[in-house]
């Protein structure tokens, strides 16, 4: 066994913080409801865990904060099987058939790339068994969140306690975030002992990004605006006594996210927040459906040219020219990117930086896969774009479907929405997490059991078990 890091080795109790979570999670599951301890394992996991790093075995992909999590809460979900609060349900044909594709394209990718790649005085190597099974291993973790939110969260109080739980744990996780802001993000360095990413990008604004334990600033202002629509759906349905706690809640998380400093997430927030206040909740499933839409077609919208990415450049350079060009590079080396992946569409380059321009004389790449969309259709082609894409924006799609003739409650609307931002972030940024897997699950879930859902009442649980008195809702 080995531990894998970055530039740095960082110490011991990185390894340690990894090797223990399961430890870790079998209390939780000892001492909470199954469902909760499915919840706060993978949250608790995702926001303490050391990022960047992992442990390496033999032939398995690397085991993360994202891995190791998910692997524990899958492995309790199936050993307490009969004393969650709903039966499980089989997955729908469009789910089963995209997650065989995501798990099939790992093969596929390296059967269509055996050659290594020489150019100058760099080499690029072929792919080979060891790839396609290492990439197999690792689309199975990936998906863990998904078939975890699909299987016990599909249900409108699975829905509520996991976004309840996402508020509880924004509001305890700002402590540290603001300590940040005013100190610059230094807890990984005082406590893993390294720096998760380039300090340069934490510093906007003349202030500082809080990171945390996540992998960049733009990781935890995806966190807190997650909180902040999850906080103005307790808002609009909560009762007058609690309207007091909750909109104090709300303008907390609201003030946190401006600090943030993270101009996409604060547009997120200032969009959303009305939407869940002043509309009704088909208008907001209807809005979170369109927009995933949009992200799903992305792709082929730049291919035809049709994106109007010239206007949306000249919109940000007169709100924030510094914004405003990192955009524009942004959409420079996308139309780079996409070109090398139309030399391999249906399965892509794979990795070791096969689908990266490189500079044949210096040796140093030339391109930036930034966004996830690019990431994942430069590596695994549109096969992978539509297997993984697919079940996220599906998702959202796919409860719209749901919700056509029916009713639909606050939370599920909330959800969508948030599901919604968290899609056309991906256009930019890789902020893809085990959360944004939960969350498409829960929405997919509950449209295939139909709408609404509320999980029948359980037995009453031992004190020890007892649902966390929450601050909000």
């Amino acid at each position: 066994m080995t531990f894998k890091l970055g530039e740095d080795m960082g110490n011991s109790l990185s390894l340690i913080m990894l090797a223990a979570w399961p430890a870790v999670a079998a209390m939780l599951f000892s001492r909470l409801t199954p469902r909760q301890a499915l919840i706060w394992v993978p949250l608790l996991g995702y926001l303490l865990l050391p990022p960047v790093v992992g442990i390496d075995l033999p032939i398995l992909p690397t085991l993360d904060k994202h891995a190791i999590p998910s692997l524990c809460a899958m492995l309790g979900a199936v050993m307490l099987r009969d004393r969650f609060p709903m039966p499980w349900i089989r997955l729908e044909g469009w789910v089963v058939i995209l997650t065989v594709l995501a798990m099939v394209t790992p093969t596929l990718t390296v059967a269509t790339n055996p050659e290594p790649l020489i150019e100058g005085i760099t080499y690029r190597p072929g792919l080979g068994l060891f790839d396609a099974l290492n990439g197999t291993i690792n689309t199975v973790l990936t998906l863990l969140p998904f078939l975890l939110g699909y299987l016990v969260l599909s249900s409108t109080d699975g829905i509520r306690a996991w976004m309840v739980a996402l508020t509880l744990a924004t509001l305890a996780y700002s402590l540290p975030m603001l300590l940040e802001i005013r100190v610059s993000p230094q807890l990984n360095v005082w406590i893993y002992g390294f720096f998760a990413h380039d300090f340069s990008q934490t510093i906007r604004y003349g202030g500082f990004r809080p990171m945390v334990f996540l992998e960049h600033g733009l990781w935890v202002a995806i966190l807190v605006v997650t909180a902040v629509i999850c906080a103005a759906v307790a808002l609009r349905d909560g009762n007058a006594q609690a309207r007091t706690r909750n909109m104090a809640v709300l303008a907390y998380l609201l003030v946190v996210l401006v600090l943030c400093k993270s101009a996409a997430s604060i547009i997120y927030g200032m969009l959303l927040v009305p939407l869940v206040l002043m509309t009704p909740p088909r208008l907001q499933v209807g809005i979170a459906a369109a927009l995933a839409a949009v992200v799903m077609a992305y792709p082929l919208a730049l291919w035809l040219g049709v994106m109007p990415t010239d206007a949306i450049r000249d919109f940000a350079l007169s709100m924030d020219a510094e914004r405003g060009r990192s955009l524009e590079f942004r959409f420079m080396n996308e139309q780079v990117l996409l070109d090398r992946a139309s030399q391999k569409p249906l399965a892509g380059w794979g990795g070791w930086g096969r689908n990266l321009e490189i500079d044949p004389i210096s040796g140093e790449y030339t391109s930036v896969s930034d966004g996830y969309w690019v990431v994942v259709m430069t590596i695994s082609g549109i096969l992978g774009y539509l297997s993984i894409f697919g079940l996220l924006c599906g998702s959202v799609i796919r409860l719209w479907l749901a919700t056509r003739s029916g009713p639909v409650d606050r939370w599920t609307a909330g959800l969508a929405l948030i599901m919604a931002a968290s899609l056309v972030d991906l256009i930019p940024n890789a902020t893809v997490t085990p959360l944004t897997w939960m969350s498409a699950g829960a929405l997919a879930g509950l449209a295939a059991r139909g709408m609404p859902v509320g999980a029948r009442q359980a037995a009453p649980a031992p004190a020890a078990r007892r649902a966390m008195k929450t601050v909000i809702g």
